[in-house]
């Protein structure tokens, strides 16, 4: 019988003590997302397909190379921040597009993807983009197995300051929006990245603008099936391994 696959969560919440843990105990997990994913799998119904390993890299957990498929969360901190983690998970990146393996990358680890691949992150100037907003599909986009089952008014959570302003040579743009010109991005041997959150829900990504701006918290609302994006990764990456 064959093993499941070793699917990774790998976290880059925050900076250790640079957020209020309290904020975070109403929320299913806290401020460990590792838990709310774990969550997310059992209600896709897709958690007897993998082996689920969850690494706080942010907390300095060691990042293995021994996974089938990972996903790569979202971050408090700037990519251009320079923490110990976050050097160590770009050196994660790079062995790892080596293995062809599949990835999704989400805002934070969106960005930290394309500037591993040699594209460049920059703060938006006209101010974070915060709320629960669709995208704009661009053709690659509409057939692309990320979007299945979504349209161009289907809504997404965006929490970001800064953005993909110019993506790594060969990436293709999937999604756009107002002042995000790379929302989300396919960058070729099994990676994809998109700047919103779809594995989140709104009380989550409310939690997250406490200490920031409370008034941006109210401009959540609930996403259903929002998750359904990254049940799209994880079928289509069981294809690939299947394939291999």
């Amino acid at each position: 019988m064959n093993p499941k696959p070793r699917l990774a969560y790998i976290a880059q919440f925050a900076h250790p003590g640079s957020y209020q843990k309290a904020n975070w105990v109403r929320v299913l997990g806290g401020d460990d997302e590792t838990i709310a994913f774990r969550a997310l799998l059992e209600a896709s119904g897709l958690a007897d397909r993998f082996e689920y390993i969850g690494v706080r890299a942010h907390e300095g957990e060691e990042i293995s190379l021994d996974y089938d498929m990972a996903v790569l969360g979202g971050s408090f901190a700037s990519v251009h921040d320079g923490h110990e983690w976050q050097r160590e998970i770009q050196k994660w990146l790079t062995a790892w597009r080596v293995t062809e393996k599949p990835l999704l990358g989400i805002c934070g680890g969106h960005q930290q993807m394309a500037v591993v691949l040699g594209g460049r992150v920059s703060r938006r100037p006209e101010g974070p983009v915060v709320g629960s907003l669709p995208v704009t599909r661009t053709e690659a986009g509409q057939r692309h197995f990320l979007f299945e089952g979504f349209t161009d008014e289907s809504p997404f959570f965006f929490g970001n300051f800064d953005h993909v302003d110019t993506p790594p040579r060969g990436a293709a743009t999937l999604a756009t929006r107002p002042g995000l010109p790379h929302a989300a991005l396919d960058h070729g041997g099994n990676w994809v990245s998109v700047q919103f959150h779809p594995e989140t829900t709104c009380d989550r990504m409310a939690t997250c603008w406490l200490e920031i701006d409370q008034e941006q918290s109210r401009r959540y609302s609930f996403i259903p099936q929002c998750q359904g994006m990254v049940e799209n990764f994880l079928r289509h990456g069981l294809r690939v391994l299947a394939a291999a």
